[in-house]
This record gives structure tokens, C-alpha cells and sequence, in this order.
């Protein structure tokens, strides 16, 4: 069974970053790639100024988004309505969302501090889920 990625470019004719704010409803599809071809699918959303990969579980059917890019980093799914910062498609223990460096920061701050108290290993938790990006 391959798992398929499937990228999305959005087509809504946005010119700014911040515009692109989750409310995009026109999508081409960009290709896809199967298994560990992900991270070409990963690269090539990269590449374009917004667009997500979207994979398929070959066992049920089940879709998810597994990366997002949008140029300039997308608001910061934390503080970002606030602060408005904007930041890269963050992993994290729990999920994965656009984060700004403070909020990265904070967070694995946190995430040490809980690792020291239990004598645990300090590694690290947050990262951009594409990182060194071949754009």
C-alpha cells in the first residue's frame, strides 16, 4: 500500500501573505508523490506562495493536511490575532500549526522546565516541519 501526498496550490489571486488568512477557497491540484516522496511534495508547496499537502491513508481512506506553507509564514496560530507575527508550519508534541518564534521559544521553554523536573533527557520538541527547505 503506498500513501499518496497530494499538493494544493491556492488559486485566489491573493498578491499579499497576510491576505492568504485561512479563507482561500480556490485550489489547483500541484501533483503528487507517493511515500517517501512527501518531502518533494513538502518542497514543492515550499516553492509556491500558499499552498498545503494533503496525504491518504490507503488503509481507510482518512485524508489529512500534513504541510502548509504560505511566503512570509502564516499568523501565528497562538498569538498571531493579537500580535499579529506570523511564523512557519511548526511540529510540535501535540500538533502541527503556524507558530512565531516567541511562541516556539516559550513553548520548548516550557517543555524543558517540565523535562528537567522529571530528571527526562532535554530535547528538542518544536521545529519547522520543513527545515533546510531545497526551495
Amino acid at each position: 500500500m503506498t500513501w499518496p501526498y497530494d499538493l494544493y496550490i491556492c488559486d485566489c489571486g491573493y498578491e499579499q501573505p497576510e491576505d492568504h488568512d485561512g479563507s482561500c477557497g480556490a485550489w489547483r491540484h500541484g501533483g503528487t508523490w507517493h511515500d517517501y516522496g512527501y518531502r518533494l511534495a513538502f518542497q514543492a508547496a515550499a516553492r509556491e506562495g500558499h499552498a498545503y499537502v494533503e496525504s491518504t491513508s490507503p488503509h481507510n481512506g482518512v485524508k489529512s493536511v500534513v504541510f502548509q506553507h504560505i511566503e512570509g509564514g502564516g499568523l501565528c496560530e497562538v498569538c498571531g490575532p493579537a500580535t499579529g507575527r506570523r511564523g512557519p508550519y511548526t511540529r510540535s508534541p501535540s500538533n502541527r500549526q503556524f507558530l512565531c518564534d516567541p511562541c516556539v521559544r516559550s513553548f520548548q521553554g516550557a517543555l524543558d522546565d517540565l523535562h528537567k523536573s522529571i530528571g527526562a533527557y532535554r530535547s528538542r520538541e518544536l521545529w519547522p516541519v520543513l527545515e533546510d527547505s531545497d526551495r
